[in-house]
């Protein structure tokens, strides 16, 4: 199985945080038949987790990117500014929708051209789809990265930040703020999975190769970076844990990961949902992994969005749909 990594500032950047042991490993120790009847915002409103450890020293300031592609701004959040890159206002008087695009990995958005470079169809991590079709992109760190203030949280902090960054998004003049989405692959696939659940305000969501048990996942392989928070309480583990608040999903959420990574928990999560007529939908794409998925699923997804443009949300897909993006994988 491949397991592509990139260093940048001696800090991982886009590592798997679901790949290097198969699936069905790691899906070994899930609380299979665990659900909280809580909701995850309230859960953690009522918590406050214990940072112990440092992950990472995170990269320095990212690259000024070319002012055509995207702009380097920092968004306010509650710890302080955060840094993140944006796709520049062209100054035409319109309102576009946008995308939030959260990176895989652990260090933040790098300290180089990673995002406007070209990269393999079999592993574009920069989620270039969505400014390709001519959508707003934002692509946010976080606190304890890229000189950001705070310090890192591991699938915690992060939900709060997201919080911010749409915040930020909503406020500015080109961008329709009743047409912001989310999407993410592998640490970000699992950020969007616990944002859906615990905020509000996105249209619809889009998880490429999130995990959905953290706990089963650092006790089933090795992990990339420290573990920062107090693994000796159950509820940091609980918190971080998508699979354990689909219920908690309210807006359009879908997954996607390829079967040599799938999680076999999402199964179960995918009929839970079904059975309580919650909108999350799964999807195990055949002869695929956990890279060469993102090109061709955000292509489709990006298309999607350019064609959502009713008053509610109209987006799906289909089996045919899904055939194409196998298609698109074999090519």
């Amino acid at each position: 199985m491949r397991c592509y990594t990139r260093f940048t500032g001696g800090v991982l950047l886009l590592a798997a945080l679901s790949l290097c042991l198969p699936a069905t490993t790691l899906a070994q120790n899930s609380q299979k038949n665990a659900i909280s009847i809580d909701s995850l915002s309230s859960a953690r409103a009522k918590f406050k987790t214990e940072i112990i450890d440092t992950s990472f020293q995170g990269d320095g300031e990212p690259q000024t990117p070319p002012a055509d592609i995207f702009s380097l701004v920092h968004y306010p959040a509650k710890d302080g500014p955060m840094a993140a890159f944006l796709t520049p206002n062209p100054n035409d008087g319109k309102k576009y929708p946008a995308v939030i695009w959260l990176v895989g990995g652990y260090g933040g958005i790098g300290d180089d051209d990673f995002f406007w470079a070209e990269h393999p169809k079999d592993n574009d991590q920069s989620g270039s789809a969505f400014r390709h079709a001519g959508l707003v992109m934002m692509v946010p760190s976080f606190r304890g990265e890229n000189n950001n203030p705070g310090r890192y949280e591991m699938f915690y902090g992060e939900i709060d930040d997201i919080a911010s960054a749409r915040t930020y998004l909503a406020s500015l003049p080109y961008v329709d703020p009743n047409r912001i989405y989310l999407a993410g692959h592998s640490t970000g696939g699992t950020r969007v999975l616990l944002a859906s659940e615990a905020l509000s305000g996105f249209r619809a969501a889009f998880s490429l190769g999130g995990i959905p048990d953290l706990k089963a996942r650092i006790e089933g392989g090795r992990m990339m970076v420290a573990v920062p928070f107090n693994q000796k309480n159950p509820e940091e583990f609980r918190l971080r844990s998508p699979g354990m608040f689909v219920t908690s999903i309210t807006s359009p959420t879908f997954y996607f990961e390829g079967e040599e990574s799938y999680w076999p928990e999402f199964n179960r999560l995918k009929n839970q949902a079904k059975d309580n007529n919650i909108p999350f939908h799964v999807y195990e794409i055949e002869g695929a992994d956990h890279f060469n998925i993102i090109s061709p699923v955000t292509e489709m997804i990006a298309q999607k969005i350019v064609e959502d443009t009713g008053e509610k949300v109209n987006i799906s897909f289909s089996a045919d749909d899904i055939n194409r993006i196998k298609r698109d994988i074999s090519r």
